[in-house]
């Protein structure tokens, strides 16, 4: 996206902060239950980043082969070699980010965090919806997770204490999409190929 998406050089970023959870779960299985305890706090912070991804579709628009609502889509093959590598960090990043959910809650079964079936399916719905808030806050307010560290208390007011019903809406939406998304992950996460 860097070097070849000649509009969608911000990606570079939104992909690379997508890819801070995923790197922080490879490191779980190698650490104390305090250190776990630790990274995954780190890795609530930077998770959002990952099903934030999913919103950066609407760049789509932007591209000359979406021009018009009655014509053929454009053949200008700049305009599809971006359009391929958004939606491949898209996918893979956001896929991959979010699959880290599962990873959290398997490490937290395994080390007696988390006790009951139940607890785990609430820490998955309290997870996406903490998600959602920073997905809102990022996308419509403009505050990235380093906002965290360089403006805490303006941070967490704007994302806990500043509510609308346009804010409740878009968060159970995309509350209710991480959930169907992760779903499907779980799901794919039991197939398997065919020798």
């Amino acid at each position: 996206m860097l070097f070849f998406a000649k509009m969608y050089h911000f990606m570079a970023l939104n992909v690379l902060l997508a890819y801070i959870p995923l790197e922080i779960s490879f490191h779980f299985k190698q650490v104390g239950r305090r250190m776990f305890l630790l990274l995954g706090s780190f890795w609530l912070l930077f998770y959002p980043n990952a099903p934030y991804l999913f919103t950066d579709f609407f760049h789509l628009e932007r591209l000359s082969i979406y021009q018009g609502m009655n014509q053929i889509f454009g053949q200008s093959l700049s305009d599809w070699l971006s359009f391929s590598l958004l939606t491949i960090g898209i996918c893979v990043y956001g896929f991959l980010g979010m699959a880290t959910v599962i990873t959290v809650i398997n490490e937290s079964f395994q080390r007696n965090i988390l006790k009951k079936k139940w607890q785990g399916l609430l820490l998955i719905v309290l997870i996406n919806f903490l998600s959602s808030l920073a997905i809102f806050v990022g996308r419509f307010d403009r505050l990235h997770s380093v906002h965290l560290f360089t403006k805490p208390v303006q941070t967490i007011q704007l994302i806990f204490f500043d509510w609308s019903v346009n804010k409740v809406l878009f968060v159970l939406l995309l509350t209710m999409m991480q959930l169907i998304l992760l779903a499907s992950i779980a799901g794919l996460k039991g197939l398997e190929l065919i020798e």
